[in-house]
Order: structure tokens, then C-alpha cells, then sequence
């Protein structure tokens, strides 16, 4: 189970950090060039992007707690662990990049009204992506001219993924007055320590954290014209919590890119760094939250028990890159010569904070456990908005 948690996890990672190719450039690094092209943009792409994948990692990450609205009885207790898989709407798969307002990298090729995000098709076409920026030039109208700076690495290919898996391990125990506490948690995951190549040398290095606690009440007992129905209906309440922190690196300019000449004449003759030079504490960090509220009705007939939930779910997810990240923020002029210019850049902490919310959706579901002796297995099909998924486990009680 520890591998299955392991493998599963980092499935979401390697897709998160963008499909770029695991050679020698490190995934996450190449990914975050974007940054190179402004704080507003890299948020507005980016988040468009990944967000499919993230909403939907963080709305499975609040699923399978439940397989019977029977609690468990004072200090008795079970062991479970499972997985859920949710599909990802039609609609998450490609992104209008004219609606996102960019204003220094632009799309160049390809269709920038469908591009494809995370879950998109494999061999989709996507757009070049290319850094301008604004210099003053009498001849040009307004002015101004645009020029471009530099092509960004081909980040945005789709995936095919669609499908995401959140695993999970659970420990229930009896309450008193037909309660039940949930807990879910994993120890901290060091990926430098992971084996048998779960993670290329020289891809990731970084942290997974998870958890979660839930609550599960009997409510016939306090209604005494419903003891005797046929069936039992319980009140949920859950919160889960996965995080990622991935050591990433981002170098800024280096002398030996300058200088450079771009198209119409134009010469980078060299570079400034405004504010801290140290790039050295970059870290990408990922987050999905999931909290759920509705009701379980249940029927066991001998060793087996149908259920069925009702209830709602809100779910966030974010992505940031903390430290210091290199950021242009324009042209200076040589002052003896109109094409020449020195390139500015702008050290900026958290350039990328992305935060998605997915409001309060309704979920329903339907299952079935089947039980024998201390070992009982289940599945589950439900709906969460337009989301649709599947759960499934085992546990062991005693």
C-alpha cells in the first residue's frame, strides 16, 4: 500500500510539472521559464493550464470515506485503503489563450483558441509561445514597437490525462452514541529517498504531506418514530489535505547571453538584476483541499450493504513558487544609441500564486460493501457536478 501511495502521488506530480521531458533539464525548471515573460502572464497561463488537473485533483481528494451509515461501536475500530479515480469534463481539455489578456508572451502557430491544458489530447496542436517586449520608436504607431525577446521551451502539450487517482489510508474508531472518527494520514515523503526509479535522477526533490479527519453521527437514534425503519442514515462531516514541495531552479542571466541581436537591428548589449541576485531557495509548492457535508443511507442484508449519500463538497487547490525568481520588467536605452539597450530584469518572491475554488457542488452516490468476517471490500459511483468518479477499497476491522 505504501508503494501504491507513492505511485499514485506521483503520478499527479509528474503531471503537474508540465509533461516536459525528463532528460537532463529538470521537469519543474523548464516548466517555470514561463515566469520569464511577467508575473501577470505566467499566473494567467499557467493556472490555465494546470487548473483542470488541480480542480480536479483536489475535488478526489475529498471522496471514499464512507461505505455504510452504520458507525462503529464504542473504541472498535478499522483499518481501510483505497483509490479514486475522477474523470475530467470535455471542456477541461482545451483553453481559449486569446480570453486570458496576455500582454508579453504571445502564442505564435497552432490554434491559440483551443490550447490544449494538462488533459488534453497527446498530440494536440499547441502554440509557440514567445516573450515581446515595448520599445520606443517614432516610426511605429503610438510610438512604440514590439520586439521579440525570447521563445519559451514548448511547455504546453497536452497530456491525455484524463483520469485523476487519489489514494488514501483511513483508520475509523467508535465514539460514543453511535459516532465515528476518521482519520487519514501518511507519513511525510521524502522523494530523494524513493526507489526502484519511481523518480529520475535529477527530476524532482522534494516533500509530500497528507491527511485528513472526518466525522460520521447515527441520526434514527434521536428521532423515536424512525427507530425501527428498515434502514440506517448517518451525517457527515470531512476534511482532507495533500500538499507537494519540489525544490525547483531557476537561474536568471547570465553574461554569456549577451550580447544578443534580435530582429530589426536591435541589440541586447547586456543586463541588470534589480533587488536579490540568490536564486537558490526556489521551491514549487502544491496544495489541494477537499471539505464535504451531506447524509448516508444504508441497508445490510447479510453480508452485504447497499449505500447511497447525498451532501456537498467545496474544494481549492494552489500552486506557488516560492524564493526568488527572475522576472523581465523592460528595455533601457543606450543613450548614444537608440538600438542598443540594456535588459532589465526584476527579482520578484512568489511571482506564481495560483489559487483555484471550486464552489459548492452536489455529490451523490450509490455503493455497495460486502463483508466477511473482519475483511469487507467496497466500490462506489458518484457524481460531483460535472465531475464523475469512481471509489474502491479495502478494509480490516476489529
Amino acid at each position: 500500500m505504501n508503494h501504491f501511495f507513492r505511485s499514485s502521488s506521483l503520478y499527479f506530480i509528474l503531471a503537474v510539472v508540465f509533461g516536459c521531458t525528463m532528460t537532463k533539464v529538470r521537469a519543474q525548471d523548464a516548466a517555470l521559464a514561463v515566469l520569464s515573460g511577467g508575473r501577470e502572464d505566467a499566473n494567467r497561463l499557467v493556472g490555465a493550464y494546470v487548473g483542470p488537473l488541480g480542480r480536479g485533483f483536489s475535488q478526489a481528494l475529498g471522496q471514499n470515506w464512507f461505505n455504510t451509515a452504520n458507525s462503529l461501536k464504542l473504541l472498535r475500530f478499522n483499518v481501510q485503503a483505497g483509490a479514486t479515480m475522477l474523470t475530467l469534463p470535455e471542456t477541461d481539455r482545451t483553453f481559449d489563450a486569446n480570453a486570458l489578456g496576455l500582454q508579453n508572451i504571445r502564442p505564435l502557430g497552432g490554434q491559440a483558441d483551443r490550447v490544449p491544458t494538462i488533459a488534453g489530447e497527446r498530440n494536440a496542436a499547441s502554440p509557440s509561445w514567445v516573450v515581446f517586449g515595448t520599445l520606443a520608436d517614432s516610426t511605429a504607431p503610438g510610438g512604440l514597437r514590439s520586439v521579440a525577446l525570447d521563445t519559451l521551451p514548448d511547455l504546453l502539450k497536452g497530456l491525455g490525462m484524463r483520469n485523476v487517482f487519489a489514494p488514501y489510508i483511513q483508520a475509523n474508531i467508535g465514539l460514543i452514541k453511535n459516532t465515528e472518527l476518521n482519520i487519514r494520514y501518511a507519513p511525510v515523503l521524502d522523494l530523494s529517498t524513493v526507489g526502484g526509479n519511481l523518480v529520475p535522477d535529477n527530476l524532482l526533490r522534494g516533500e509530500i504531506r497528507f491527511w485528513g479527519v472526518g466525522i460520521k453521527h447515527e441520526l434514527l437514534q434521536w428521532i423515536p418514530v424512525l427507530k425501527r425503519f428498515p434502514l440506517s442514515m448517518s451525517v457527515y462531516a470531512n476534511h482532507s489535505r495533500m500538499s507537494y514541495a519540489l525544490d525547483t531552479r531557476v537561474d536568471g542571466p547570465s553574461a554569456s547571453d549577451y550580447p544578443r541581436t534580435l530582429p530589426g537591428n536591435v541589440v541586447l548589449a547586456d543586463y541588470r538584476i534589480n533587488g536579490s541576485e540568490d536564486f537558490s531557495k526556489q521551491r514549487l509548492f502544491m496544495e489541494g483541499r477537499a471539505t464535504g457535508l451531506g447524509l448516508i443511507l444504508s441497508k445490510k442484508i447479510l453480508m452485504v450493504t447497499g449505500f447511497a449519500s447525498l451532501g456537498m463538497q467545496e474544494s481549492t487547490f494552489r500552486l506557488v513558487a516560492e524564493g526568488n525568481y527572475p522576472i523581465r520588467s523592460g528595455l533601457t536605452p543606450d543613450p548614444n544609441n537608440p538600438l542598443r539597450f540594456t535588459e532589465e530584469w526584476t527579482s520578484l518572491d512568489k511571482p506564481l500564486d495560483i489559487d483555484t475554488k471550486s464552489n459548492r457542488t452536489l455529490r451523490m452516490g450509490v455503493g455497495v460493501r460486502a463483508k466477511i468476517l473482519m475483511i469487507a471490500v467496497h466500490a462506489e459511483a458518484f457524481t460531483l457536478g460535472e465531475y464523475k468518479g469512481y471509489c474502491g477499497g479495502l478494509s480490516v476491522g476489529f
